[in-house]
């Protein structure tokens, strides 16, 4: 017993005295990486490369939440609960932050850091079964990763709170430990009513595990279900317009509700496989996921993870949801990535073995080549790129750069005020704002960018050259032009206003 005790004791030293030495490693990785991401995205916010879908949307409910009021989201609408549209309250323990510094930037820095938050626990995660630096060059392939770019160069999303609790789940899951297990599948159930879901499946992966006591799993599961049904029936249907759950009945291809669509995967599984895979930019973007790991994920049970994620993706009739663009990828990215580290251990790819040795080199040189580079290698559909995206839909050139940023500063503080999509996160902090015909020529300022394809919002948006025409045609009168930006006043404008604060109702509200 003695000796045992011992050995137990000598062990856990040795332990401990690995991580102290590898501990430099990692937290450089983590600092670079965190550095990275915030550069990136506050360098797109100063250029104006940000919108108000989705950075004006959760400022908006974040000032509100700061105020200690309910989420009211003019971007979205007048007297518009961002609750009625999805259930993230985790996102209010940013609101103190607000009381430092009122600004979006603070969402941009949060979401820089719960990404890079995930970084150790990844390491960890793999060092488990194989080296540091092939531990290190795992973490790296997996933060520097296409859907990593994508949801940092994707303003501010509640999925950015779930990347290190479902990191953090994983990892409990495959320690063993329950306790961190409830923990961080607790609260991803405060992250989106979908994470629901995939805490039954955790629960289905506990009890995979075959361990005791096994009411550990069903109560995970039953809690699991309970979430996801309280939350789509009854919480978001409270605060939503309609009193309904509206991305509930998305699912045309399948049926006119999520249970009906359920029922017809099951009865028509032909039907749902080839939805699954069609129009081809599903099937290139499932590429895009899964070939980095060169599959190895196949022989892991964390994938099955990912199924759920991507699932209510194609199954969805809205076509933005298939593309490998935006912040959609980075969660099935990181559970293929865990899962890839577990199947490849599994496979026998990181055993002291000459043939194992030679299957690590390839597969080090395939992650450095693949998930990192991808963005930059010019197909159609392609995922993009750190600063590709923002060209497609950003401003470009320095003369509109300078003109955005002149028509902000013609623009008084508490005024109702409807702008481009990219001038937004600018003026939420001190203005009622909403997008182009949302506030029913009430709006005290309309500033367009003639230039720009659509207004920005959910697609289809509408055009600028009509709303301009139209509002000409209700007494706006242009204030200020340059370069392709256009700022017009409405003939009733009398001066800034109670209902024009922030937090105001607006005058059409």
């Amino acid at each position: 017993m003695t000796a045992t005790l011992a050995e137990r004791a000598t062990t856990s030293v040795r332990q401990r005295m690995d991580r102290v030495r590898e501990a430099p490693g990692v937290t450089i990785l983590t600092l670079c990486c965190l550095a990275a991401y915030l550069v990136h995205a506050l360098y797109a916010q100063y250029r104006y490369r940000t919108t108000g879908y989705d950075l004006g949307i959760f400022d908006q409910a974040m000032r509100a939440y700061a105020h200690f009021q309910a989420p009211m989201v003019p971007l979205k609408g007048p007297g518009y609960n961002v609750l009625g549209d999805h259930f993230h309250p985790i996102i209010a323990i940013i609101a103190p932050l607000y009381w430092i510094w009122d600004s979006p930037n603070v969402l941009i820095i949060v979401q820089a850091v719960l990404t890079a938050a995930t970084v150790p626990v990844v390491y960890r995660f793999t060092r488990r079964r194989t080296g540091p630096r092939m531990s290190l060059l795992i973490t790296a392939a997996f933060a520097l990763g296409w859907p990593i770019q994508a949801l940092i160069d994707f303003d501010f999303h509640e999925v950015a709170f779930a990347t290190p609790l479902l990191a953090l789940a994983i990892d409990a899951l495959d320690r063993r430990d329950d306790r961190k297990l409830l923990l961080w599948s607790v609260l991803l159930l405060f992250v989106r009513e979908d994470m629901g879901i995939v805490v039954v499946l955790l629960a289905v992966l506990r009890l995979l595990q075959r361990r005791r006591p096994y009411w550990r799993a069903l109560a995970l599961a039953a809690g699991g279900l309970v979430a996801y049904v309280l939350t789509t029936a009854l919480i978001i249907p409270h605060f939503a317009r309609g009193h309904g759950f509206a991305y509930g009945g998305q699912f045309d291809a399948l049926g006119k509700n999520l249970p009906d669509a359920l029922w017809n995967v099951v009865a028509h599984p032909w039907h749902a496989v080839k939805l699954f895979f069609t129009p081809s930019i599903k099937s290139q973007t499932l590429a895009y996921l899964t070939l980095p790991f060169a599959l190895l994920f196949l022989r892991s049970p964390y994938a099955i993870l990912a199924l759920p994620l991507i699932a209510e993706r194609f199954f969805n009739s809205r076509s933005n949801l298939w593309q490998p663009h935006f912040h959609y990828n980075a969660l099935p990215w990181l559970v293929l990535a865990m899962a890839t580290v577990d199947g490849a251990a599994k496979l026998g790819l990181f055993r002291p073995t000459v043939g194992a040795r030679r299957a690590r080199i390839a597969f080090a040189a395939w992650l450095v080549a693949v998930p990192v580079l991808l963005p930059f290698y010019r197909v159609t559909s392609h995922p993009f790129a750190w600063q590709q995206m923002r060209n497609t839909r950003g401003i470009g050139s320095q003369a509109a750069l300078s003109a955005a940023r002149a028509v902000v500063a013609r623009l008084p503080h508490n005024t109702c005020i409807e702008a481009d999509n990219k001038l937004v996160p600018h003026l939420t902090a001190h203005d009622y704002v909403t997008l182009p015909l949302t506030q029913r020529w009430t709006a005290d300022f309309l500033a367009l960018d003639l230039g720009s394809p659509d207004i920005g919002g959910n697609p289809p948006s509408p055009k600028p050259g009509p709303i301009l025409t139209e509002a000409e045609q209700h007494g706006y009168t242009v204030i200020f032009r340059q370069d392709k930006f256009v700022l017009l006043q409405s003939p009733k404008y009398i001066g800034p206003s109670r209902e024009c604060h922030p937090l105001g109702k607006g005058k059409a509200g």
